[in-house]
């Protein structure tokens, strides 16, 4: 049976314009909180979501044996997680990692200090929220959120709490992209004129239909759909393909622009705030289970007045971000920083700047190192749901195909009640973010 299930655009914003659906249960019990102090030795983690991005997350967290161990790994893919638990156990050679199919079972353990959300990006509020209620500081895969009303209720939640955050933002922590930013940051470029972003097309595509399958044995689909709304499963809507479809994601505008927009607010110094216009025109599927943009062209533009275009355009190098100055360019992407003059680029790399932003050279050891000290990590909350909020911006602008107004501070869309009621999305029972 050949079905074409996914929802036109027209349709998604008739849709959208709902409020956000009440659910007919709680999230969570509340419960006490598990203690405000940092571990002073060993840092105990759980992993939520053992999936295609665990695999840069591994490696690192089983290189600190005497430092950080994994007590518990959790997903809805029994094989995933099972094979998550083989790696842990094979690591410190015992069997002490245990695994959960079910997020709330590893936040209630007294014994777990930090969890990493790892899973789709329609969970990532819900399970955050879920472990910082519980006590645990959380590393959140970017995007932070799905939505930015997710994303506020996140950072609400963090100083409710008072919790260490760290957003997968890892270009925080490289060497290069700091110097840029910093360089930016100092005015180094003198006037800046604009700011281009470009990141990689979609590399995974479908037909116009496509066909329901059998539910994987030790899949719990209706689990791994959670928030999102009801669809049959099929491979093709399942794990490393939810960024293309917009119930769970906003494509590569929050896969790969979340990185390269982050590195620009960094350098504009607006981890507190944002843009106030954007205006753009993507490119989107007429049909098939894929809805996001094909093709991505929106323009934010600053208070300062100051432009930031992000396109797709592939390159090979991830997402690349270019400051364009009166003194010329700096061109940088994770392998390679380029200048239009040799010159800008010395002084970009030089040290003892008279603005001088956080140091990091390894994202992990930052968000550990917070944790002990109970400050802010380098990507904390409050600068990831600002990045993802201008990847948000982006792609309701495509969406809507009109340029839409915005205050920072109210984070509100100004005189467009539809764009406002885009700023979260319906979630289906029994969640909810109360």
């Amino acid at each position: 049976m050949n079905t074409a299930l996914s929802l036109s655009r027209r349709q998604f914003l008739k849709k959208s314009a709902f409020a956000t659906a009440v659910a007919t249960a709680p999230l969570i019990l509340p419960s006490r909180l598990l203690g405000q102090n940092a571990p002073s030795k060993k840092i105990t983690v759980g992993i939520i979501g053992c999936g295609n991005i665990s695999d840069s997350h591994f490696p690192v967290l089983l290189g600190y044996p005497e430092s950080v161990r994994i007590l518990a790994v959790c997903d809805v893919d029994r094989a995933r997680r099972d094979a998550a638990a083989a790696r842990v156990t094979k690591e410190f050679g015992n069997g002490d990692c245990k695994t959960y199919a079910d997020f709330r079972e590893l936040n209630r353990r007294s014994d777990i200090d930090v969890v990493f959300v790892l899973c789709p990006d329609h969970w990532h509020a819900l399970l955050a929220i879920d472990a910082m209620r519980n006590g645990k500081d959380v590393y959140v895969e970017k995007p932070l959120t799905l939505t930015i009303r997710e994303g506020r209720a996140l950072v609400d939640a963090a100083r409710k709490y008072n919790r260490v955050t760290q957003t997968g933002a890892q270009s925080r922590s490289r060497k290069g992209f700091r110097d840029v930013a910093e360089f930016v940051r100092n005015n180094g470029l003198g006037k800046l004129d604009r700011i281009e972003v470009e990141i990689p097309p979609n590399n995974r595509f479908c037909g116009a239909t496509w066909t329901p399958e059998p539910v994987p044995a030790g899949l719990d689909w209706d689990m791994w759909l959670g928030p999102a709304p009801w669809r049959p499963y099929t491979s093709i809507g399942c794990h490393y393909n939810f960024r293309f479809i917009e119930e769970n994601a906003c494509g590569q505008v929050t896969n790969f622009g979340a990185h390269g927009l982050d590195i620009a607010q960094w350098a504009l110094d607006m981890d507190n705030s944002g843009p106030v216009e954007v205006e753009g025109h993507g490119e989107f599927p007429s049909s098939g289970l894929f809805t996001n943009a094909t093709k991505v062209d929106f323009t934010v533009r600053y208070a300062n007045g100051i432009p930031m275009h992000c396109r797709t355009y592939y390159d090979g190098g991830g997402a690349t971000v270019k400051f364009i100055g009166e003194r010329g360019w700096l061109h940088i992407a994770r392998d390679r920083v380029n200048a239009s003059d040799s010159n800008l680029l010395r002084e970009a790399q030089a040290p003892n700047k008279a603005i001088q932003l956080t140091l990091s050279t390894n994202h992990h050891e930052n968000f550990f190192e917070c944790v002990r000290s109970r400050q802010r990590a380098i990507s904390d909350v409050e600068a990831g749901h600002r990045s993802a909020t201008v990847c948000n911006l982006g792609h309701l602008a495509m969406m809507l195909g009109r340029k839409l107004r915005w205050d920072p501070a109210k984070e509100e869309f100004v005189g467009d009640d539809m764009a406002n009621r885009l700023r979260s999305r319906a979630m289906r029972g029994p969640w909810s973010l109360a």
